[in-house]
């Protein structure tokens, strides 16, 4: 029905005699498109900053099972590196994340019907429906060997520090050792102890027969900022979190920094003396 005024001018007509036209259709398509459009990287920026928050507070539950571990083990952390069974497989190395998890989760870390007995199981997410939500940070690009796990720095794990050769390199043989344990009130409060590592490590190829270069568990003075044979390839921490890195510290705080890795680069042991950063 039509609803004229007394000129006979059509004023009303009843509801669905009017359909919206091409250009009206495609107008609001284009609007909710440009929406979108404007939406879509916020929401991303959302989706990763989630991941950052994430993976702090996964840092923080490590810290907090660190501090129970430490309950039974007169204060002392476990080691970066040792030998689960010396005897029948020597070649076998495990490290901090295999105690931890052991001691956590009330479970032995290898189990004979599903494994074979390999370095660094946990660390390398070798069962990962039964490790993987412990030390993966969820904005890790890859899930499997060498993907971002978290490492321990050694200067502050170990409680060690270097000496530097004449000609300014460091002296290795004078560092901390990762089989070496020592407490968390030994080294100082500021000391990092773990940190988002790279995901594609040169460390941690599968050369099982050589524990040291596949150590897969702790990052090294001087390899803080050091990039690699092929950037991307060294054992350093990761800027994946909006170009900066999440750390744990000896007091068990954890904290966001995009400048740290540089500074320990330069002064591994943060005890305001810079050092020269050579690679080991």
């Amino acid at each position: 029905m039509m609803l004229t005024n007394r000129h006979g001018k059509i004023i009303s007509s009843s509801p669905g005699e009017h359909a919206f036209t091409l250009i009206e259709l495609l107008t609001v398509v284009a609007i909710i498109g440009l929406l979108i459009s404007i939406l879509m990287p916020s929401l991303g920026r959302a989706r990763e900053q989630a991941k950052g928050v994430h993976c702090l507070a996964r840092l923080k539950d490590i810290g907090t099972g660190l501090a129970a571990y430490e309950n039974i083990s007169s204060d002392f952390v476990p080691p970066a590196e040792w030998n689960p069974d010396a005897d029948e497989y020597p070649e076998v190395v495990y490290g901090w994340q295999e105690i931890l998890f052991a001691y956590i989760y009330k479970e032995p870390v290898f189990r004979p019907e599903t494994m074979t007995p390999v370095s660094f199981p946990v660390q390398r997410n070798l069962e990962a429906e039964r490790f993987a939500g412990y030390f993966i940070c969820k904005a890790a690009p890859t899930r499997g060997v060498n993907s971002g796990h978290y490492r321990v720095y050694l200067p502050g794990w170990s409680g060690g520090s270097y000496s530097l050769n004449p000609d300014g390199t460091f002296d290795e043989t004078s560092g901390p050792d990762p089989r070496r344990t020592t407490t968390r009130s030994s080294v100082s409060p500021k000391a990092v102890l773990i940190g988002d590592s790279n995901d594609n490590s040169e460390r941690g190829d599968g050369d099982f027969n050589n524990a040291v270069k596949d150590d897969c568990s702790y990052i090294d003075a001087g390899e803080a900022d050091i990039s690699g044979t092929v950037p991307g390839t060294g054992n350093r921490f990761s800027d994946r979190h909006y170009g900066g890195t999440n750390y744990l510290f000896a007091d068990l705080h954890g904290e966001w920094d995009t400048k740290l890795r540089e500074k320990l680069s330069r002064d591994f042991d943060l005890n305001g003396v810079l050092d020269i950063a050579v690679a080991p």
